[in-house]
């Protein structure tokens, strides 16, 4: 039979491609004609058959999903999985599983994310475009990570350790450079010893494996040795914890002799007003050593807690040579004597004698207890 015109055939402005049909003779159906039977047949059916389809173009203003997974594209929330089905939000794109970048993405003359590999260095990039230009904010190889700030290198990771403005180098796992090129290093030693070179403000700790803080310096400059310095009044104070009791001595620089004054210190510290007992018991006497603008001077004060009052000053070499026992200040115009304040006399022997000055007299007490007055007061 001759093919007959159809003519005045409407046209179909909205297809349903699940329920619109199209007719097709299925000629290895022939139980019902001899030529094959007449079925339908609808356009998700025909892009779902087996076989390669060629499309020109295709637009799709739906979800679009391949094989489950392996391919999502969430028209509603405008997100892109691969690898999954249920791409997370605040993603617009989220890959599930391992990805290689092989060549580059993105055009440099548009804002947006670049990445790329090249494969004849063996590196890979991951840079940021803003009106034209590449900042490669990072980049990394088989061997290390590269952070950069437009030109400039911020920070590397390699096998050494973490650097922020500097390569690390030798054993420190952290090394910190500054703008004026001044270098930070902190790591590890054989024994877990955490250690740090330079530094200009802050708390810095020293520790041995597991222990307690060995040393720390707080940010006043203090340091403290198996304990925390106490809240000095000056600066370069050094506080020492001792092994057997837990009580501190001191190295110290301006006490309230003035900014000119160090010294040692044993069970106190100067607070700024007062000196105070570092150790909360009545069985450790506190005492103190201090030289101040040629003056020699040792400090006894009783065993107590709290503000130490008063201090007796037990000893004084002056600066112009005077050994004052038990005097803080040598009379008018003297220089290189010994002078003693007027003391307990002795009752018991010792071995060698005795010399002390008894109501002005000067007086000597031999091993076998004869006292002698050498000379009146």
């Amino acid at each position: 039979m001759a093919d007959t015109k159809i003519t005045a055939l409407a046209a179909i402005t909205t297809v349903d491609p699940a329920a619109d049909v199209l007719p097709i003779v299925d000629i290895s159906d022939t139980s019902m004609a001899a030529s094959g039977t007449t079925k339908k047949i609808t356009s998700n059916q025909i892009l779902g058959a087996g076989g390669t389809a060629t499309l020109a173009s295709a637009t799709i203003t739906g979800d679009l999903t391949v094989d489950t997974n392996v391919l999502k594209v969430d028209s509603s929330n405008n997100r892109v999985g691969i690898g999954t089905a249920s791409p997370v939000t605040g993603a617009t794109l989220q890959c599930v599983g391992t990805s290689t970048v092989s060549g580059g993405t993105g055009a440099s003359a548009a804002n947006g994310l670049h990445t790329w590999f090249d494969t004849g260095t063996n590196t890979g990039y991951i840079s940021s475009f803003h009106s034209g230009v590449d900042n490669r904010d990072l980049r990394y190889d088989a061997k290390s990570h590269v952070w950069s700030l437009a030109a400039g290198t911020a920070m590397t990771l390699n096998a050494t350790g973490l650097g922020v403005g500097i390569v690390p180098t030798g054993g420190a796992k952290l090394a910190i450079r500054d703008s004026g090129a001044n270098d930070s290093y902190i790591g590890l030693g054989a024994n877990n010893d955490i250690y740090l070179s330079t530094g200009t403000s802050g708390v810095h700790y020293f520790r041995k494996g597991s222990a307690a803080a060995s040393m720390m310096i707080d940010a006043s400059g203090n340091v403290g040795v198996g304990v925390t310095p106490s809240a000095w009044s000056g600066n370069t104070a050094i506080q020492l914890k001792s092994s057997a009791s837990s009580i501190a001595g001191a190295i110290f620089q301006g006490a309230n002799g003035g900014a000119n004054a160090n010294g040692f210190a044993y069970n106190c510290y100067f607070d700024g007003t007062n000196w105070q007992y570092i150790f909360t018991t009545t069985s450790h006497p506190a005492t103190r050593y201090q030289q101040s603008q040629g003056i020699h001077s040792w400090f006894n004060a009783a065993s107590g807690t709290g503000t130490i009052s008063p201090f007796t000053q037990a000893m004084t070499l002056d600066a112009l040579g005077n050994l004052l026992v038990g005097l803080t200040a040598a009379g008018t115009t003297a220089a290189k004597t010994i002078q003693i304040a007027n003391g307990t006399a002795p009752t018991a022997n010792v071995t060698g004698g005795q010399l002390y000055v008894e109501a002005g007299a000067l007086k000597y007490r031999g091993s076998s207890g004869t006292v002698t007055t050498i000379a009146n007061a």
